[in-house]
């Protein structure tokens, strides 16, 4: 019976625990050893109330559970939980107890519990073999320092005293026939000055901001015609408001964002120029400022429900609308102007011909590849 195989494993654990107490054995080891009676003598109470839930043994010939002593003994401390009908006295048949197939499983894993804990249990070495106890010294911190400690203090300070790295713009100078001359006083004046030819154009990168202030002023007093070149922060941001009337104001929409903080550098309405209509689109430019980009949190204006959006820009070269040339706008264009009508050193929208032109001739080229729009 299981009760019987915990008791006889209880008793070793005991007879090891005080051999190991004799000879001075390791305390690690005894513990474990107390830790594993502790777990038999919880076993055996366990299958004791087991014993007491399901009565006396339901087998009538049992002569070791059906002692006359030891039944009178079991009912006057009332350990019989439940009435089965049995007598001590008398030996009869009676019925099986309900719960008998619930307390055969219990018994049962008890069984496979205690071969598990008999397996992996711990065992008793030798004094050889125990482990020698350690005693934990306090040790003191070992003191380190490094002798490179102010080299890196220099190089954080440099890096706080580091001045941010200005970005100069170029100059792009029209080539001509004397731009030789041009550079060798440009060079002689300022020697640290870089030239770089580039798409019909010579890219004057200056050292500075100065020197291409005076560069500018060089080339203007000469009447060099020459292209600029915008600083990142310096390009404006374009935006395309939508959903207002085709005739609305320009300078309500200026005066409206002033009011909100925003600078307007300029402002467009486009156009449909098949129909030659406007459009409820406006092109608007703003300059860099910290609350430029709260923009597109606005949907009223003046009343108006309005939706802002970013202006996407199409998959084609810029066209300068003053020298009728590519790959620049009019804002940083300082050549002489030129008409794509009648290529005369006027601006397109200045010309005198109003009329459509038949056969257009590119002024660029000089082939019939021109628009006819």
């Amino acid at each position: 019976m299981q009760i019987d195989q915990n008791q006889g494993y209880a008793q070793k654990c005991r007879k090891a625990i005080s051999d190991l107490q004799m000879n001075g054995g390791n305390e690690a080891l005894i513990e474990s050893r107390n830790h594993e009676l502790v777990g038999y003598e919880t076993k055996i109470a366990e299958c004791e109330e087991a014993l007491i839930a399901t009565g006396p043994c339901p087998v009538s010939t049992c002569t070791k559970h059906h002692e006359t002593a030891k039944d009178v003994e079991m009912a006057e401390h009332g350990q019989y939980k439940f009435t089965t009908g049995f007598s001590p006295q008398k030996k009869s048949k009676h019925s099986i107890p309900s719960n008998l197939s619930e307390t055969n499983a219990l018994l049962a894993e008890f069984a496979r519990q205690d071969e598990l804990l008999s397996d992996y249990s711990f065992k008793v070495v030798s004094r050889k073999n125990a482990a020698k106890p350690h005693t934990i010294e306090n040790k003191s911190e070992i003191e380190i320092s490094n002798k490179f400690q102010h080299l890196m203090d220099v190089e954080d300070q440099e890096k706080l005293t580091e001045q941010p790295k200005i970005f100069v713009p170029t100059i792009n100078l029209k080539l001509t026939s004397d731009y030789n001359l041009t550079l060798q006083e440009i060079s002689r004046n300022h020697p640290e000055t870089t030239n770089k030819y580039d798409r019909g154009y010579i890219k004057i990168t200056p050292n500075s901001l100065n020197d291409r202030e005076k560069i500018l002023e060089y080339l203007n007093k000469s009447e060099k015609e020459n292209v600029l070149s915008e600083a990142p922060d310096d390009r404006p941001i374009k935006i395309v408001i939508k959903d207002l009337p085709p005739d609305y104001s320009k300078e309500n929409i200026s005066d409206e964002l002033a009011n909100l903080k925003f600078k307007v550098v300029r402002i467009n309405q486009l156009r449909n120029f098949r129909l030659k209509t406007l459009l409820p689109i406006f092109l608007v430019e703003l300059a860099k400022t910290p609350n430029v980009n709260d923009i597109y949190k606005i949907d009223k204006l003046n009343f108006f429900k309005i939706k802002i959006e970013p202006y996407r820009k199409k998959n084609r070269s810029t066209m300068c609308y003053n020298c009728s040339e590519f790959y620049h706008s009019a804002r940083n264009c300082r050549c002489k102007p030129r008409c794509i009508k009648c290529n005369g050193s006027h601006e397109t929208r200045n010309c005198n011909i109003k009329e459509k032109i038949e056969n257009l001739t590119c002024i660029n080229c000089h082939c019939r590849c021109a628009s006819p729009r």
